[in-house]
This record gives structure tokens, sequence and C-alpha cells, in this order.
């Protein structure tokens, strides 16, 4: 007697609120192609994908910088850097508000949002939307897209928002690392689902039960409830199964399905949908299961996608029409390096020495007061050169040269100097000759 059978007695004896299918098929769960947000979250190594880049995007302060003749100069006393790594003037702070915004993107269609509160042209707060909360509108017109932002109702426009949006072809919606990787993931959560419910039975294995003859109602209640006692959270281990009734295995057991090999390799399909180096997330970045090529390799592949997303969309929203020649958002990737502080130092070091950046530009970056050595390094024999004065600077003979001024009485030495020394060699080479 099958499980068939146990089904058509039960339906015959009582109604099917006494005895279902479920009763019968212990620890059945069903098996859904799709996955939502939640579920996505609830795979560790999603999550830990979705919070390493998000949570160090965040941590990256954001710098406003302005062209001026030839010049990229930062832009420290505007109100707007204050907004985007401070205090946004909404409840969560400008860390919170870009991690919200980048696991958004990640994990919703509609992406990253955040309204923009503005006083005339001046930006007064920023306050982040959660992706829930906001409906996109787009026009039916495939070339000329425009996009309209639906909130609690309340119509506006898409230059109102900061938004970023994961792999979108029209502006309005996106395409998350969920929506592109459904079945993939499906897999990985029913991976984790069946392991919570092996644990939950205890090891125990799945299948059913098979009799010689129909049970009447009084033996399938009674099979039911020490069935029940057993898979249940007791101590009960027993069940007596009287009248030839005989347990038949359903499903292979962990062993044989290799749950621990699954489990690693839809760990490894996560990564790659993220381009994640595994050992950054399993060791952390700082650790020494990382090796430089993979933070390298975490830095151009998972951080900078996301940056130029971000820049762009600063640049597009949060600047005025008559500033967007001039000005421009960026990430500040030097404070990334101050994870190792050995590699920061020497990185300033070849810095400092090759004349890109003077002492007290690193020394502001680090948080540290200046000097006043507004001086590029050039080494004794190339001696120091100012840049805003035009003047080189010898060291050791204390002496300073405008070179836009030199006296001409110099400059008529120094041709006689060449042209006597040059005579001096012609007549030595002639005698020689000679």
């Amino acid at each position: 007697m099958g499980i068939f059978d146990l089904m058509t007695r039960a339906t015959e004896e009582e109604s099917p609120d006494d005895i279902t299918a479920d009763d019968l098929l212990i620890g059945s769960v069903p098996v859904d192609i799709t996955v939502t947000r939640e579920e996505a979250m609830a795979i560790p190594a999603f999550a830990a994908c979705v919070d390493t880049i998000s949570g160090i995007a965040a941590s990256i302060p954001i710098r406003l910088y302005r062209r001026s003749g030839g010049r990229i100069e930062e832009v420290e006393d505007d109100p707007r850097v204050a907004l985007l790594n401070g205090d946004t003037g909404d409840a969560l702070t400008a860390v919170e508000m870009k991690k919200a915004m980048f696991e958004d993107y990640y994990c919703s269609d509609k992406g990253g949002n955040a309204f923009i509160n503005r006083k005339g042209n001046r930006v007064e707060s920023l306050h982040y939307v959660k992706s829930g909360d906001i409906c996109p509108l787009k026009n039916v017109d495939p070339i000329f897209k425009q996009v309209q932002c639906l909130v609690n109702g309340q119509r506006f426009e898409a230059w109102q928002f900061i938004r970023i949006l994961h792999s979108t072809r029209d502006g309005c919606h996106g395409r998350s690392i969920i929506s592109a990787n459904t079945e993939a993931l499906a897999v990985a959560y029913q991976t984790m689902r069946y392991e919570q419910s092996l644990v939950a039975r205890g090891g125990n294995k799945r299948g059913f039960l098979l009799a010689p003859k129909k049970l009447v109602k009084k033996a399938l209640v009674a099979l039911k409830e020490a069935w029940r006692r057993f898979y249940g959270r007791s101590s009960e281990n027993v069940i007596v199964m009287n009248d030839g009734i005989t347990f038949q295995e359903a499903s292979s057991t962990s062993v044989e399905m290799q749950l621990n090999e699954n489990k690693q390799t839809n760990s490894e399909d996560i990564y790659s949908m993220f381009k994640m180096p595994p050992s950054i997330v399993r060791g952390g970045i700082k650790s020494g299961t990382a090796t430089k090529d993979d933070r390298d390799n975490f830095i151009r592949y998972c951080l900078i996608p996301l940056i130029a997303e971000a820049k762009a969309a600063l640049d597009r929203s949060m600047l005025l029409e008559t500033e967007k020649q001039d000005f421009f958002f960026d990430f500040d990737l030097t404070e990334f390096a101050k994870a190792n502080e050995k590699e920061r130092w020497e990185a300033w070091k070849i810095a400092k020495d090759g004349g890109f950046v003077m002492v007290d530009e690193v020394r502001k970056k680090e948080n540290m007061p200046p000097l006043g050595l507004d001086f590029i390094s050039m080494g004794l024999q190339d001696v120091l050169f100012d840049a805003e004065t035009r003047k080189i600077i010898i060291p050791n003979m204390g002496k300073a040269i405008d070179i836009d001024n030199l006296p001409a009485e110099s400059k008529q030495e120094e041709t006689q100097s060449e042209q006597k020394g040059g005579g001096i060699i012609g007549d030595q080479n002639q005698g020689e000759l000679g």
C-alpha cells in the first residue's frame, strides 16, 4: 500500500482538513523558481557581497572639483559636499543613505533613490527613498526617453532625485542582480532551506510509509501523531510501526547529494555575479588571506563600476546646468588605501618624490597640520621649483632664480662661456692633430 492509497483511505474516513498531503509527506518544501529580495539576502554569500561592496563604497568620501584655467581645484566649502559626507538633513546620515542606495542598486530593479530637497538653486537636504515607496514612470517614445517618479501619489521629475540603476536600458528601471540571476539564487536558497529542514529533523531521512492493507482512521491518527513527535523537537526517537508498516526512503542523504560541495559551488556562483574575489568576503579585506591582486580586483571590478554610476548620477542631479561645464563630483579613493598603512605611505613617497604632490598636500590628506612647505620636491640634482612664483630654488647654493626674469648679462656670459669653451677645445684638438 503506497502513499496514494493512504490519501484515498483518509479521504474516505475523514475530511481533508484533518489529514492533508503535507501531513503524509513529512517535511515537504515547495520549490519556487523565483527569489524575493528578502530570500536572496538570507543567502550568506549574497548578503556578504552586497554588504561588503555597499559598505565600503558608502564610506569613501565624495569631493567636489572645479576646472579652472587648465587646473583642477577641490571645492571644500560647498554645502553639497557636507550633505554627501556628513549630515544629510534627514534621519539617515550620509553613510547610511549611500549604503541603503547601493543595496537597492544591487537588489531592486528600481535602483537606489534619494530625493533632493531644494530651495531655489540651493540644496537644503537629501532624503533616501526606499525602492518599495517609489514608482518610476516612463513615456512611450523609445528615442526621446523621459522619466518621472511617483511617491505617495505625488508626481516628481527625475532630476529631483539622485538615481542609480543597475544595467538599465531605459533610465526608468534597471535589472538587479536578483532579476538577472533568479534561477541560480533559487538553487542556493532551496539548498539552504533543505539544510535547515535536515537540521530540524535531526538528520533523519525523508520518505513515505508502506502498509500491506488499508489503515483505519484511528491507526492513521496514531501513526501521524507518533511521526510528528519523532520529527518534532522532542526527546522521542523511536516509532513502533505495527501491522507490517515499513519506511521507504524518498530522497538522497546529504552525503549522497554532496551538500557541502553544492553549497560551495553556489557561493562561487554568487561571487561571480558580483565579480567579487572570494578571499575578500571570507577573510575580510584587511586579512592576510586577501592578496594584493584580490584587493586590486575588488577595486577594479566591484567598486569602480558602482562609483562611476554614482558619480554620473551626482553630476547630473546635484549640479546646476551652468556648473556642469566646470564642476564635477568624484570619490576620493585615497581613503581606501588607508586599509594598508605600509602601502599607503609608500604610495605617498612615490608621488612626492616624483613631483606629483607637495608635502602639505600629503599631510592634508592624512589629516595632519600643514608645515607651510608649498614646494615640489625634485631632489638636489634637480633643485626645487616653486609653482606659484615660478622660481628655481637651489638650496645648497642659497639662490632663487626667477625663470621669467633672467638677467640679460647672465645670458651673454653663458653664451660667451660656451663660445670660449668651444674655442679652447678646438685649439687643443688642432694642436693634437698637428
